[in-house]
């Protein structure tokens, strides 16, 4: 239905007279309209954004230098030496012999599987991954290709990727080395700044935000970036801090913390905050705003690079880190991680080799839920009314994330994302941030990776939307426990028999197929005492070599 409303006088209009049919399509219609209405136009978008950075350089506050493309890489990554006290870049001034090998096999391959789709007797040659300890660690850029997704590795003194991304309409970077070319968790190595996200933020609201740096609310920003509708503030860390896998969760907290109390002084209000992985890239200054204009970012001279323990004294009760999470952030002790190679893993064991390596399945187990799940999120946001502009790529995320824990196909998925497009994309307040099927199709990578472990608080955090939780019929826990235990032991199972055949069955030297590999490597090596070669050489932790060590010995001693 096409309709002209500013010709239409609703007022006498006869609704009556419209079938049902034309009825809901006049007030998808209607809708449309009056979400065009309330967009903020183009001009306004650019007016504000040159009122910001006119703000920004004007040293009302602090006195702030614009950044080149190049020098805020450099600022982003380059570090004072520890033992030299000189300013060093840790990129490799080119891609590293080893990684060039393998980059050099992987596109040999794809050629020979190109070619196997002609003939049958083409087969692939094996990948050589014994040097990927090797490979150097780089910042990764996302950029966008026409409608490909495309990475680009940042090497020393690149003049050439910078060339590249100036004036493209969008590249985003993450404060964060690689290794590889892909910009994942598994990939990440060093975490160089932390970088908060205000969006849809006005001059007043930036006025807000520095005046709360000089009164020492919060810690005074090294980088702030006008990005076109927000802003980008980067905290520079004094010391990079090495991405660990135990190390994620406390970064993950410092940053939404951080997030939380710059939204709430900022007056931006900290239940509107957009909360995001310390992975998260944003805009490259030099690229273009979503509205056509270069982003611009400004450096504060004065302020200092900061560490962990003292951005964290700026959280609080509410929002801070425990004295065993920050311990966890500062730890001294070298890392070091399983010499194993891939090529060495692939032999030792074959199984996981095929299953992570070259199946590429994700690390732990994946329990099917109840469709009831997806099909309740769905129709949250089907109804819409929870469901704020600023959150809606993470709500289809989420139900993307539910649909691989449900067992939902990827052709329903996508179809359901799809649907919900239109109305995701009524809910748009400027003109640059409109929500398209572009979005959907970002989002539906998480079904390709099997994402499944999204824990809800994460899911409420990203998506803005409260989920409750079983009040076990306004009772305790403690309480709660009491009567289930009261209902099996004098309802269900009076006669006390609740444990007889149920439970996990202990182990013994027998049955355990732990057991068996330690005995059969300690016949093997009778005068070894080296508990470590021993869990390394049978891909056991060495906890479990431990428990079956000494009881192995007495069973290998009465035979």
């Amino acid at each position: 239905m096409s309709i002209d409303f500013s010709k239409v006088d609703l007022n006498n209009f006869d609704f009556d007279t419209l079938p049902a049919d034309e009825y809901r399509e006049f007030l998808q219609a209607w809708s449309d309209y009056h979400g065009r209405l309330n967009r903020i136009s183009v001009d306004v978008l650019e007016q504000e954004f040159e009122r910001k950075s006119d703000y920004l350089q004007c040293g009302e506050h602090y006195e702030l230098s614009e950044l080149y493309p190049d020098e805020f890489v450099e600022l982003l990554f380059e570090r004072k030496a520890f033992e030299q006290g000189e300013g060093i870049i840790p990129f490799e001034e080119v891609q590293s012999y080893e990684y060039q090998l393998w980059l050099k096999q992987k596109i040999r391959n794809k050629a020979l599987r190109s070619e196997s789709s002609n003939s049958d007797d083409v087969q692939s040659e094996k990948i050589d991954y014994s040097g990927y300890r090797m490979w150097r660690y780089n910042p990764v850029v996302f950029y966008k290709d026409g409608k490909k997704n495309r990475h680009r590795l940042l090497l020393k003194d690149d003049g050439e990727s910078l060339s590249f991304l100036n004036g493209r309409d969008f590249a985003i970077l993450s404060p964060v080395t690689y290794v590889g070319r892909t910009n994942s968790y598994r990939n990440a190595r060093f975490l160089y700044a932390f970088a908060i996200d205000l969006d849809g933020v006005s001059m007043h609201e930036v006025r807000m935000l520095l005046r709360g740096m000089t009164t020492g609310v919060y810690p005074v920003a090294n980088i702030i970036v006008n990005s076109g509708h927000g802003i980008h503030v980067y905290y520079l860390l004094k010391r990079p801090i090495e991405m660990f896998a135990t190390r994620l969760d406390a970064l993950n907290k410092m940053k939404r913390g951080l997030t939380k109390i710059v939204w709430l002084v900022s007056k931006l209000g900290a239940e509107r905050a957009q909360v995001q992985s310390v992975v998260q890239g944003f805009r490259v200054p030099g690229t273009k705003t979503k509205f056509g204009k270069p982003i611009r970012a400004f450096w504060n001279r004065s302020a200092p690079m900061h560490t962990p323990e003292e951005l964290n004294s700026f959280l609080g009760r509410a929002f801070g880190l425990s004295d065993e999470e920050i311990g966890q952030l500062t730890d001294k002790t070298p890392h070091n991680p399983s010499r194993v190679t891939l090529k060495e893993a692939q032999e030792r064991w074959p199984e996981w080799y095929a299953s992570r390596v070259i199946g590429r399945r994700r690390v732990g187990k994946k329990w099917q839920l109840n469709r009831g799940l997806y099909d309740w999120w769905l129709n949250i946001l089907k109804d819409g009314q929870q469901v704020e502009v600023h959150h809606r790529y993470w709500c289809i995320l989420t139900l993307v994330v539910y649909a691989v824990k449900c067992g939902v196909s990827r052709d329903e998925v996508l179809a359901d994302a799809i649907s919900l497009v239109p109305a995701f994309d009524r809910k748009t307040e400027t003109v640059d941030n409109p929500f398209t099927e572009d979005d959907v199709k970002d989002a539906m990578r998480a079904y390709d990776e099997e994402y499944n472990k999204w824990p809800i608080r994460v899911i409420e955090t990203t998506t803005g939307i409260r989920i409750e939780r079983n009040k076990r019929n306004n009772r305790g826990r403690e309480k709660h426990i009491k009567l289930m235990n009261f209902v099996r032991d004098n309802i269900s199972y009076p006669d006390g028999n609740w444990r007889d055949g149920s439970g996990r069955k202990k182990a013994t030297i027998d049955s355990s197929s732990h057991a068996r590999l330690v005995k059969e490597w300690r016949t093997k090596n009778p005068d070894s005492k080296n508990k470590s070669l021993c869990a390394r050489e049978t891909g056991l932790s060495r906890p479990t070599v431990t428990r079956w060590w000494d009881s192995v010995v007495q069973e290998l001693l009465n035979h």
